[in-house]
């Protein structure tokens, strides 16, 4: 009996002296947004050369920008725009993709990429040398190309329910679901 009363009185005093445990308070964290979320980060890359040469081919590193083992990386190429009074609306689509050529359809041209947590690579594919092409394809193809690049969460991007096609339909996806994309400068 008396060490259960030994055991409830040290209790009792551990329990007071950690209540009583109360220091000054931190200073104030900086303010958040209000009602959205942040998921991810947008970077704009205007006037891309992909021609000879770069061997079709292009590296963008930014060390300001995180990418984590559970981030996807997509990458949107715009090849058409919509006029708009207020200035041209650029029509992003997701990569890769593939253009066809030739009167038959048997040329391919791909754009693609690839990354790592440091850098993302966009490159030309095609089933004939490029090289071939000519002057006005060729410019048309690798010169003054504009892509985005977009980190978002994998389990955002694999949700089977978000339509990530064009860079519109991932806002309308990011916005609906109470989110916002950052743009990166």
């Amino acid at each position: 009996m008396m060490n259960k009363i030994k055991i409830l009185a040290i209790a009792l005093v551990v329990i007071m002296g950690l209540n009583s445990c109360e220091g000054d308070r931190g200073p104030q964290g900086p303010p958040g947004q209000d009602g959205m979320t942040l998921l991810g980060t947008t970077i704009d890359l205007n006037g891309v050369n992909l021609d000879n040469n770069g061997e079709f081919q292009y590296v963008f590193a930014d060390d300001g920008i995180e990418v984590f083992e559970d981030d996807a990386v997509l990458v949107y190429h715009s090849t058409d725009f919509i006029e708009n009074p207020d200035g041209d609306i650029n029509i992003w689509k997701l990569m890769p993709q593939t253009i066809y050529y030739d009167p038959n359809g048997m040329g391919q041209v791909v754009y693609n990429f690839d990354h790592t947590f440091n850098d993302v690579l966009i490159f030309l594919q095609s089933n004939f040398d490029l090289n071939e092409l000519s002057i006005e394809e060729y410019n048309s193809l690798t010169k003054d190309q504009y892509f985005r690049i977009v980190v978002v969460p994998s389990a955002f991007a694999n949700d089977p329910n978000n339509n990530l096609e064009t860079y519109q339909s991932l806002l309308n996806e990011v916005n609906n679901q109470g989110y916002e994309i950052q743009m990166k400068k």
